[in-house]
């Protein structure tokens, strides 16, 4: 399986691992070698290592405590008490570590344990900073994945130009050439 990474942030892709969530939710973590395939195209550990079921579901209840929370503030709520305490106590854990094995070349060694702490640190990072006012929601009404706009206007729109903005743009042009000619 080939995922997609246009959050800008790791915690926020992770998040996007359970898409269309508000009309037809599709799991894209259903096993253990979906996780191992995930880790290792975002870029966290060079080999994934051994992962089992109990690991998939520790991600998964990661995955929506960073989504609730990363979200909450999008619909004026508070997060919740419990998944800030998740958050904060995976983040504790030990994390990938890199490894130079020659100049220019670093590989990223940890066990899915480690993934998952690296993640919650990140996402501890983003969600306690001045970026997490930087999240939003794509405004394409089927999606519900979450993205940092590092626009300079702050005034990103979708989640990935090619996907939601492409559907979006040639919806608008279908609409306009089906309307008559004002001639």
């Amino acid at each position: 399986m080939e995922f997609t990474f246009v959050s800008g942030h790791p915690a926020l892709d992770l998040a996007a691992t359970l898409t269309w969530r508000s009309s037809y939710p599709i799991e894209l973590l259903v096993g253990p070698r979906d996780l191992s395939q995930w880790i290792e195209q975002a870029g966290l550990a060079d080999v994934a290592g051994r992962v089992d079921d109990a690991d998939v579901e520790r991600m998964r209840k990661l995955r929506e405590a960073v989504y609730r929370t990363a979200s909450a503030d999008l619909s004026d709520q508070q997060p919740r008490a419990g998944d800030l305490r998740l958050i904060s106590r995976t983040a504790a854990g030990k994390q990938v570590t890199p490894v130079l094995e020659e100049l220019g070349r670093a590989v990223w060694r940890g066990d899915v344990d480690q993934v998952r702490a690296t993640v919650a640190h990140q996402a501890c990072v983003l969600l306690g900073g001045s970026d997490y006012r930087r999240i939003r929601a794509c405004v394409d009404t089927e999606c519900t994945r979450l993205f940092i706009d590092h626009s300079r206007s702050g005034s990103r729109r979708w989640c990935d130009k090619q996907t939601c903005g492409g559907r979006a743009n040639a919806a608008a042009y279908r609409r306009r050439r089906s309307q008559p000619s004002p001639r």
